[in-house]
């Protein structure tokens, strides 16, 4: 199992002082403290990753790639984040930098404090805005603002199902961290019962791929396609298990390039166009794709988009 420790506390706290060292804007300092604790533990996978960001702070992305493809050697799981480095340089194709031990790990450990940081730091607004612009796609359809099943993938805590619960019947959500979903199902709905019907904990795939076809009226995904590259499967899942008329809504980081690629932020982000490109593939149309900010990073908005597509 893969431990973020070397195993040996003088080694631990070399790492400590090199991961100081570059947060403090002395990269050569770090990698001369790193070279010396990977001679002694080749097998420190934590450390590989620091390196490789070190030499990246001094501009050497090869020497970068080469650390950060050591560890995908040691942990091909890539608890890490590897593969979001390298996609981020350039190294990796980003449709292939998805890592969800990465994004599990990641999320366990920001359980605590999520919804403070996320709705009072960040100022995050995504379950907001997707309720929003539901409620106005549903005016506009002419259609009730109502939905018997949902799925509300990568649930986190349970923002977005405190959000739209009340326009739902039977509302069901998964996540890969089970220290979410733990919060998750701590919580309960306006008059009294937990707030979700169902939780697992699980890959958004996997947990759509488990359930029947034609069974939701409403996939929602809140900020969530920003840890994934390549949508295609959860767009295909997503259709199959939408009844006819349903609809998927969802969150995504944008840019104004082409396809898909790592932000700084180890964030995907996603062109417009690639998106509508992999919705039709789907058979989902999108009804709804407009500029959304969801939250604010370093003072400045994040650029995305929110789109609605119907089966």
């Amino acid at each position: 199992m893969y431990s973020a420790s070397s195993g040996d506390e003088r080694l631990d706290r070399r790492y400590a002082w090199a991961e100081a060292a570059l947060k403090d804007g002395d990269a050569q300092a770090a990698i001369d403290i790193l070279d010396q604790t990977l001679a002694e533990h080749y097998g420190f996978t934590a450390a590989w990753h620091l390196y490789g960001l070190a030499q990246e702070a001094l501009g050497h992305n090869e020497e970068a790639a080469t650390a950060w493809r050591q560890c995908l050697d040691l942990d091909p799981n890539d608890h890490v984040g590897a593969k979001l480095d390298l996609a981020r340089i350039g190294a990796l194709p980003a449709e292939q930098a998805t890592s969800e031990n990465f994004s599990g790990a990641l999320f366990d450990g920001y359980a605590e404090r999520f919804d403070s940081h996320l709705v009072g730091t960040l100022q995050y607004q995504a379950p907001a805005l997707l309720k929003d612009a539901l409620a106005r796609h549903c005016a506009e359809a002419g259609r009730p603002f109502q939905f018997e099943a949902t799925y509300d993938l990568g649930c986190g805590t349970g923002l977005m199902g405190e959000a739209i619960r009340a326009k739902v019947g039977f509302l069901a959500g998964c996540d890969l961290s089970p220290r979410m979903i733990a919060k998750a199902q701590a919580k309960t709905r306006e008059g009294g019962g937990p707030l979700y019907d169902k939780l697992a904990t699980a890959g958004l795939v996997a947990f759509l791929a488990s359930r029947p076809d034609a069974s939701a009226d409403l996939v929602i995904a809140a900020d969530v396609f920003v840890y994934l590259g390549d949508l295609t499967a959860s767009f295909h899942q997503s259709a199959r298990v939408l009844k006819a008329g349903g609809l998927l809504a969802f969150t995504v980081q944008n840019h104004e390039g082409e396809g898909v690629a790592v932000g700084q932020d180890r964030r995907f982000v996603h062109a417009e166009r690639w998106l509508r490109e992999k919705l039709g593939e789907a058979r989902l149309e999108p009804v709804l794709v407009e500029p959304q900010s969801t939250r604010i990073d370093r003072g400045q908005p994040v650029p995305g988009l929110l789109v609605i597509a119907q089966r």
